[in-house]
């Protein structure tokens, strides 16, 4: 995964915070502007750098693909407990595991591209 394709997916697992902070701060246009952007493939770090988000932000976004234990060795792949939840078409690349009974992985929707998450069961 690309670097901006991580940003991409962190910067929409952080979507739903953003939302509710911008609201608070009255910048909630910039950032509706900063997702135009990226949706129109412009790099993530480009569009959000006026935006004065802290780098924390996207570092406790949630999980990514590849993030998870173990992906990274050759041949072995965690086994979900659940339901895993991804992008709905793949383009930036969010997965999140659920476990059984555990909480909805961003509410089960994208909020960049404003679609339910796709569902797999395990």
């Amino acid at each position: 995964m690309t670097d901006d394709h991580r940003m991409r997916a962190q910067f929409c697992s952080a979507l739903p915070a953003l939302t509710e902070h911008m609201a608070r701060k009255g910048t909630l246009r910039q950032l509706h502007d900063a997702v135009r952007a990226v949706l129109a493939e412009t790099p993530v770090r480009q569009a959000v750098a006026g935006l004065d988000i802290p780098a924390f932000v996207f570092e406790e976004a949630g999980p990514v693909r590849g993030d998870e234990p173990g992906a990274m060795v050759f041949g072995t792949r965690p086994l979900p407990a659940g339901e895993s939840y991804h992008c709905p078409d793949g383009w930036c690349g969010f997965r999140a595991e659920r476990t059984a009974g555990g909480e909805v992985p961003a509410g089960g929707r994208c909020w960049l591209r404003d679609r339910p998450l796709r569902v797999l069961e395990a």
